[in-house]
């Protein structure tokens, strides 16, 4: 089934916020680090809008849906200081203080974990759960493989559930290392797909 994926615009940082929300909802890594859903739509719409959509890139599919963000080679992470008070402040209010200190420790860990190589970056490939399954993620993958695949580069991800680990290696991922970032959080596998 085709899903219409375009690009995301700069202005769609709730749309994609409130897809990766949706999508996450039962993810293990993050039920942990938000301490639950409810902080979940604000702080992946603050990411968006303060750092993904801005250095960044995405798609979506024609339904709004589903969707990814992806950061190129040689960009570094930062969210500035409107966008530090926005996603802390949505943490906190929703999530509590145990959530923020939680997302800056497991935040600290990964960043420390990243491939020195320049290295695409996949941050979220999110699909409603209501149509998995019906290759939307595949698409979604697919078309920013096009992009990173001409530009001759590795891309790298951190998985945090085990039932998507399949996905990724079936579009040429490996795992590089299984982690707990932080005691008490559930494992993810960081995951590296070489240039083509």
């Amino acid at each position: 089934m085709q899903a219409g994926i375009r690009s995301l615009l700069p202005g769609e940082a709730s749309l994609i916020g409130n897809v990766v929300a949706k999508a996450f909802a039962d993810d293990p890594v993050n039920l942990w680090a938000f301490n639950g859903t409810k902080a979940m739509p604000a702080a992946f719409t603050a990411m968006a809008r303060h750092y993904y959509l801005r250095r960044g890139f995405g798609h979506v599919t024609g339904d709004g849906k589903s969707g990814t963000l992806w950061v190129p080679p040689g960009i570094s992470k930062n969210y500035g200081v409107t966008g530090n008070v926005s996603l802390a402040t949505a943490i906190l209010m929703k999530g509590g203080l145990k959530a923020l200190r939680r997302g800056i420790a497991i935040d600290n860990a990964l960043m420390k974990k990243h491939p020195v190589q320049p290295h695409y970056y996949l941050f979220a490939i999110a699909v409603d759960p209501n149509a998995q399954g019906m290759g939307y993620g595949s698409q979604l993958m697919a078309q920013a493989l096009r992009k990173i695949d001409a530009d001759h580069k590795p891309a790298f991800l951190e998985n945090s559930k085990a039932a998507n680990i399949p996905f990724y290696e079936r579009h040429g991922f490996r795992i590089l290392e299984k982690i707990a970032p932080v005691p008490g959080c559930p494992p993810m596998w960081l995951m590296w797909r070489d240039a083509q």
